[in-house]
Formats: structure tokens, C-alpha cells, sequence
């Protein structure tokens, strides 16, 4: 009698076996200690919170939501979701516990699997896993500058091979609109020669656009006007204050007129930090300022700052910078 089959893994998800598992020990415990040097404390989150939580705060109209979630009826008929992502559950934290009404400044930080029915590809899976930080209260450019230079600290002490930060802003609810309706002005006209995808951001959410990766949109939205050439002062003041603090703390970066975030809820300071040695998928970290998200999610006006690294694809970085 021949024996049973083996099962496999599931497609996007794997064992992150002992070698990895160990390096992945390092990378968290380097997070632990540079974190807490800014003043960032430890957060355990749960992995299934309130399918309601993610439409409100990363938007209806966003990939994530629309493509991506893994969502499920309980049997109380609540609709749930696996985590795609965890500052919404951050934020929702913060509001839970009472943070947000007896102290408006907060700093977490956190690590765990997410989960997005996405293609998989190197160093991307369906369960993946992310190292992130948020900071609660302080709205000043100073708070988006410290957290950007402890993120590149922190690449540096664990080894991450040539991290590169591109910065750009999104503007705010001051400017935005404005900029949101040019940029569907010049896409529409254009439409026919768009993917599908492309065809319906452009009403839904066009600074989506931006960052679309088929060659032919690419191409027709080459010379689309960028967020940057039209913030209001209090916008271009915030930038520049950032970008003066980096300078000079040393900290080297790249202006990205074209950058934008996947997520909604993002405002003003944006970022992306790349690292060598991973091909064309290569962004290891990312995040930026989400003044509006506490406020959408139930709670009090508080400005907010955070990032997520991911930890496959720094994992990757290093071995590859150890190995050259």
C-alpha cells in the first residue's frame, strides 16, 4: 500500500524555517532596542478585527479593500477580516484602551503577520510580515523627521544592504482636492490608451495613477502634474522643515515628486525606503503622516505618524549584504 500524499503549504503562505527564523530574532530585537531609545513601547494586536474598520480608515476604493482582504461572516453574522494591514488596528487600540482621551501623545510599535490575497512574488506573500510604529499627538515636522531618522538607524544597525529614502508629500485636505481634480483632468482625455484599473481611479481615487505599473500608463501619465508643485504654504512649509532636519542629522534622501501611498488615509509626509540587492521589487519600508485617520475612526482630532517595515524583504536585504 502506497502512502497518503503530503500536504502542501498553501499558495502564499510558508514556514520560515530556523535560519531565517533566527535572523528574523535579530532584526526584532534591534527594533525593540532602537525603538524604545524614541521612546516607543511594545503593542500586541489581534489578527481579525472588524471588516468595518478597514473600509472606513484604508479607504472603499483602494485595492486592498476591494481586491485584496480575506473576509468572513462570523457565525454571529459580523463581517471580519484577517489584518491586511495594522495601523488601523493601532489607531482603533489607541481609542479602545482610553489612550486617545487621557493622553493624546502615544508611541507603539509592533510586529506580526498581515494578510492580502495579492499575486505572490519575491519576497512578498499572502501572509507576510511587517515591523511597525506609530506616534499619536505631536503634529510638528520634527516628530516626522525624528521617526525617519530611528527608522534609518535602525536599517543601519541590522544591516539592511544600501537603504535609500525617497520622500515626496500628499498635501492635506487644504490643497489635495484641487491637485486630485487636475490630475483627473489630464488622465481623462487619455482614457482610451489607460489600462482598466487606471480607467476607474481616475474618478474614484487619481492619485492612484501615479503609481500604476503597466508600461503603456506609465508612458500617457509621464508628464501628469505631481502633488508637490501644488501644495498650499502650510504644506510646503512642513516639507521643507522636514527635509532641513534630515540634512541635518545627516541623513541623506531622494525628493519623489511621484510618490503616493496605496492606503487613503495618508497626509503630507510620505515616504519609501528601498534597499539593494532585491531586483525591481525592492521597497523595504514606507509610511508617513495620517493627521485625518483618528478623527474618521470615532476619535478625537489627533495627528499621527508611522511606518511598516517588512520583514521578508529586509530579511532578503541582509543576507544579501552579507553574502557580498
Amino acid at each position: 500500500m502506497g502512502g497518503s500524499a503530503s500536504i502542501a503549504a498553501v499558495k502564499g503562505f510558508r514556514d520560515v524555517l530556523p535560519e531565517e527564523s533566527r535572523l528574523w530574532h535579530q532584526i526584532e530585537a534591534t527594533a525593540a532596542r532602537v525603538f524604545a531609545q524614541h521612546d516607543f513601547q511594545p503593542i500586541a494586536l489581534p489578527i481579525v478585527e472588524r471588516t468595518e474598520l478597514f473600509a472606513r480608515s484604508l479607504g472603499e476604493s483602494t485595492d486592498v479593500v476591494e481586491k485584496e482582504m480575506y473576509t468572513f461572516e462570523d457565525r454571529d453574522g459580523a463581517l471580519l477580516t484577517l489584518r491586511p494591514e495594522a495601523t488601523a488596528g493601532a489607531v482603533r487600540a489607541y481609542l479602545d484602551s482610553g489612550l486617545g482621551a487621557q493622553r493624546q501623545v502615544a508611541r507603539f510599535w509592533y510586529t506580526g503577520p498581515m494578510f492580502r490575497r495579492d499575486r505572490p512574488q519575491k519576497g512578498r506573500y499572502r501572509q507576510f510580515h511587517q515591523i511597525g510604529a506609530e506616534a499619536f499627538g505631536q503634529a510638528e515636522p520634527l516628530v516626522d523627521a525624528e521617526v525617519l531618522v530611528m527608522l534609518m538607524r535602525f536599517l543601519r544597525h541590522v544591516g539592511a544592504r544600501e537603504p535609500r529614502l525617497d520622500l515626496g508629500s500628499l498635501g492635506d485636505a487644504a490643497c489635495r482636492p484641487a491637485y486630485r481634480e487636475r490630475l483627473a483632468a489630464f488622465a481623462r482625455p487619455r482614457a482610451e490608451k489607460l489600462c482598466a484599473d487606471c480607467r476607474r481611479r481616475i474618478e474614484q481615487n487619481p492619485l492612484r495613477l501615479l503609481d500604476c505599473k503597466v508600461p503603456g500608463c506609465r508612458s500617457e501619465l509621464e508628464d501628469a502634474p505631481v502633488m508637490l508643485d501644488h501644495l498650499c504654504e502650510a504644506c510646503r512649509e512642513h516639507f521643507t522643515v522636514v527635509r532641513a532636519l534630515l540634512e541635518r542629522e545627516g541623513i541623506a534622501h531622494t525628493i519623489a515628486p511621484r510618490l503616493v501611498r496605496g492606503l487613503d488615509y495618508y497626509n503630507r509626509t510620505a515616504f519609501e525606503i528601498t534597499a539593494g540587492g532585491l531586483g525591481a521589487q525592492n521597497a523595504v519600508a514606507g509610511g508617513g503622516r495620517y493627521d485625518g485617520l483618528v478623527a474618521a475612526l470615532g476619535g478625537p482630532d489627533v495627528p499621527a505618524f508611522g511606518f511598516a517595515i517588512g520583514v521578508e524583504r529586509l530579511a532578503m536585504s541582509i543576507g544579501q549584504a552579507s553574502t557580498s
